[in-house]
C-alpha cells in the first residue's frame, strides 16, 4: 500500500518559491502532468472544485544550469513562513523519510533578502520532533536538481484533516512525545488550557476577548501563549489538557503531532466558517464544538493592505458564552455585559490609535469604523448604554425560570402537570397552584392548603372530570408523560384554561442524545446500556410538540432556554408563519436526527434576556388587571 502514496520523478526540477499568495503559489517541484493530484499540494472547499495551490510551470528542456543532487530524496513541500499552514501543510509527507534509505529532504522555500535562507526556531523544533536531522534538509533558494525525488502523499491537508492510514504513524509519534515528555506532564498536572489572541499585536481577535480570558483565569484555566514556550512544551501543556478553549487561531495546530487526546475543544470563532478547524481537531479529541454562531463574525477596518489587519466583533457574544455553560467548558458566573463592552470599546479605540501610529490614515477612516460599530450595536438592541432588567441571567433550575416568567405576567393562578417529588411545584412563589400527577413522591398533606391543591389523576381525567372546576390559569408547567402524544394533549387541552397572557413551559423539549430521545424508557435504557451513555435523562420525543406548535398553531410564539432544554410559548402571532410539514402524522415520525438538523432553527437556544424581553413585549404587563 505504501507504493501507492509515492510518486517517483527522475531528474526532477525543484524551484524556489517566489510569492505566497492566498489561493495559489509559484515553487516548489516542476511536476510531470500525469502525476494523481493527491500528490499535489491542494486545499479543498466546500461545494467547490479542488483548489491547487501549486502551479503548472514549465521549464527549458534545453537549458538547465540548475544545481544537481546525485541520490534520492523526499520532497517535503512547500515551506510556509506562517506557523499554522507550516504545520498544517510542510510536516505531513515527512512520514516516508527514512534515514538509512534517502539522502535528504527538500523544501522549497521564499529566498530572505540578501542573506541565505534560515529556518524558523519552531520549525527547526518540529523536524526535532519528528526525528529529522536538520542536516538532512535542503532549503531550495535557487533552481535545483535532484536525480530521484520521491514525493509523497501527505498525511493530512488543510481542510481535510489527517487520513485514516495516517493515524498509525500519529500514534507512534504521540507514543514518542509522550515518552519524552514524561516528567514534565507529571509536574503539570491535569489542565485547563486557554489560547487568545488578545496579546497579540494585531492579532485579529475578537474585540473583548480579555475580559472573557479574565474569567476563564478565575476558574482555573491557564492563559497559554504558545510563543513563550518551545514546541515540544506546547504539545505538553495540550496533552495534559482535559479542557481547552481557544480563540481561533494557528496556535491550536500544535495538535498536527498528535492522534488522540482525551480532551473537549472548544472554538471560539472569527471567521463565517469552521472549515479550517474542524476536520484536524474533531477527529483527534473526546468532544470539539465551534461556541456560538459563526454567522455572528463582524470585521472592521482593512486586512494588511497597508501592514496592518482587521479588528472583528462578535454581533451576538452572549451565544458564546451560553455556549461554553451548556457545554460545561465554563461557569462564567460573574459574566458581566457592561464590563464586556467597556473591553470590546477598548479595544477598538486600541486598534483605531495603532492604526493611525502604523500608517497615518485620515480620521475619515476611524471615524468609518467607529460609526460602525456604534451602528451594530444599536441594530442589536444592544447599544453602549442599553439596560435590560433581565441582562446576565443565569437560571439552572425550573422552578427559577417558571418564578421569573410569572413576574412577568404577573401570575397568581399555577397548573403543574407531572409534579413527581414536588421539588419544582413547591418552589414556585404564587398563591393559587394545582399540581396534578397519577402518583406523588412526596407527603402531598404537608404541603396542600385551601389555595394549594394536589389531584393524584392522570392529565387526562383531570382534563375530563376537574378542569371545569377552575377558570384559567396565569403560568401552566408541562412536565408529564414523556411522549409527543401524550404532552401534545394536554397542550392541546390547556387552551381552555388559558387566557391571552397566559405563558406555557414545556418541559425536556431538547433531547441530548438518540437515547434520550426514544418515547420508550424501556428502549431508552436499553440504548444507554448499549452505549455505554453516562446521562441517566430520558426526554423522550417531546421535542415534536414544538413542530406540532410551529405548524398549528400561528398564533403563539416560542422559544427554547439556554438550559436543559425547555420550550416557553406564549400568545403573539408569527409574522414569518409558514407550515414546514402540515401533517400531524409526519411530524410524529419525526426522528432525533431530525431534530439535531434543527437545531439553528426550530429549536435555536436564545439568551434568557432576549426571550423574557420578547415575551415582555407581547404580553404587556402594564395592561393587566
Amino acid at each position: 500500500m505504501e507504493n501507492n502514496r509515492i510518486f517517483q520523478i527522475q531528474n526532477a526540477i525543484v524551484k524556489p518559491v517566489s510569492s505566497f499568495k492566498p489561493s495559489e503559489w509559484f515553487g516548489g517541484v516542476v511536476f510531470p502532468k500525469d502525476m494523481p493530484g493527491k500528490f499535489r499540494h491542494r486545499r479543498p472547499k466546500i461545494e467547490k472544485e479542488m483548489k491547487y495551490q501549486d502551479v503548472v510551470m514549465e521549464v527549458d528542456a534545453g537549458i538547465n544550469n540548475s544545481k544537481f543532487y546525485p541520490g534520492t530524496y523526499i520532497y517535503g513541500g512547500c515551506l510556509s513562513p506562517h506557523f499554522g499552514h507550516a504545520l498544517t501543510e510542510g510536516i505531513h509527507r515527512l512520514w516516508a523519510f527514512n534515514t538509512n534509505i534517502h539522502d535528504g529532504i527538500v523544501f522549497g522555500v521564499l529566498p530572505a533578502k540578501n542573506t541565505n535562507y534560515t529556518p524558523t526556531q519552531w520549525f527547526v523544533q518540529a523536524l526535532e520532533i519528528l526525528e529529522i536531522p536538520l542536516s538532512k534538509c535542503i532549503w531550495v533558494t535557487s533552481d535545483c536538481t535532484f536525480e530521484n525525488l520521491i514525493v509523497p502523499e501527505p498525511g493530512s491537508e488543510l481542510t481535510l484533516g489527517p487520513k485514516d492510514w495516517y493515524r498509525s504513524y500519529l500514534e507512534k509519534l504521540q507514543q514518542r512525545i509522550l515518552d519524552a515528555t514524561y516528567h514534565l506532564r507529571k509536574e503539570l498536572g491535569e489542565l485547563k488550557v486557554f489560547l487568545g489572541r488578545n496579546h497579540i499585536p494585531f492579532g485579529v481577535y475578537i474585540s473583548g476577548e480579555k475580559y472573557l480570558e479574565s474569567l476563564l483565569v478565575d476558574e482555573g484555566y491557564i492563559s497559554l501563549q504558545p510563543e513563550n514556550h518551545s514546541m515540544l512544551e506546547q504539545i505538553t501543556y495540550l496533552m495534559n489538557a482535559k479542557k481547552i478553549i481557544f480563540s481561533e487561531g494557528s496556535a491550536i495546530y500544535s495538535l498536527e503531532f498528535i492522534n488522540y487526546l482525551d480532551a473537549e475543544i472548544a472554538c471560539i470563532p472569527r471567521r463565517p466558517n469552521n472549515q479550517l478547524y474542524y476536520p484536524h481537531i474533531s477527529s483527534k479529541c473526546r468532544n470539539y464544538i465551534v461556541a456560538g454562531n459563526t454567522d455572528n463574525i463582524l470585521t472592521f477596518g482593512t486586512y494588511k493592505k497597508d501592514g496592518t489587519r482587521q479588528i472583528l466583533i462578535n454581533k451576538h457574544r452572549y451565544q458564546v458564552i451560553e455556549s461554553l455553560r451548556k457545554h460545561n467548558f465554563a461557569y462564567l458566573k460573574d459574566w458581566n455585559e457592561e464590563k464586556f463592552l467597556a473591553q470590546e470599546r477598548c479595544d477598538i479605540m486600541t486598534y483605531i490609535y495603532q492604526l493611525h501610529k502604523s500608517s497615518k490614515s485620515d480620521s475619515a477612516r476611524y471615524l468609518d469604523i467607529i460609526e460602525g460599530y456604534l451602528k451594530v450595536r444599536t441594530n442589536t438592541n444592544e447599544s453602549l448604554n442599553s439596560h435590560s432588567d433581565h441582562k446576565n441571567m443565569v437560571l439552572k433550575s425550573r422552578s427559577d425560570r417558571l418564578n421569573e416568567l410569572a413576574t412577568i405576567n404577573q401570575s397568581s393562578n399555577y397548573l403543574e402537570i407531572g409534579v413527581s417529588k414536588g421539588v419544582t411545584f413547591n418552589a414556585i412563589k404564587l398563591k393559587n397552584k394545582v399540581a396534578v400527577d397519577p402518583k406523588f413522591q412526596l407527603n402531598t398533606k404537608k404541603y396542600a392548603t385551601e389555595n394549594i391543591v394536589f389531584l393524584e389523576i392522570t392529565s387526562d381525567e383531570f382534563f375530563r372530570n376537574y378542569a371545569k372546576n377552575w377558570s384559567q390559569f396565569d403560568l401552566i408547567y408541562l412536565d408529564g408523560l414523556h411522549t409527543f402524544e401524550q404532552t401534545f394533549r394536554d397542550f392541546c387541552a390547556s387552551l381552555s384554561l388559558a387566557h391571552g397572557k397566559t405563558i406555557w413551559l414545556i418541559d425536556d423539549t431538547c433531547p441530548g442524545s438518540y437515547a434520550q430521545a426514544q418515547p420508550s424508557l424501556q428502549n431508552c435504557v436499553k440504548l444507554r446500556e448499549n452505549s455505554q451513555e453516562k446521562s441517566r435523562n430520558w426526554m423522550g420525543d417531546v421535542f415534536k410538540i414544538v413542530a406540532a406548535i410551529h405548524d398549528f398553531f400561528p398564533q403563539f410564539s416560542f422559544a427554547t432556554f439556554p438550559d436543559h432544554g425547555q420550550t416557553v410559548i406564549w400568545n403573539q402571532w408569527r409574522k414569518d408563519f409558514q407550515p414546514k410539514w402540515n401533517s400531524l402524522e409526519t411530524i410524529s415520525r419525526l426522528e432525533y436526527l431530525d431534530f439535531v438538523e434543527l437545531q439553528e432553527t426550530l429549536f435555536k437556544r436564545e439568551p434568557y434576556e432576549k426571550i423574557f424581553e420578547s415575551i415582555k413585549s407581547a404580553i404587556n404587563p402594564s395592561q393587566l388587571k
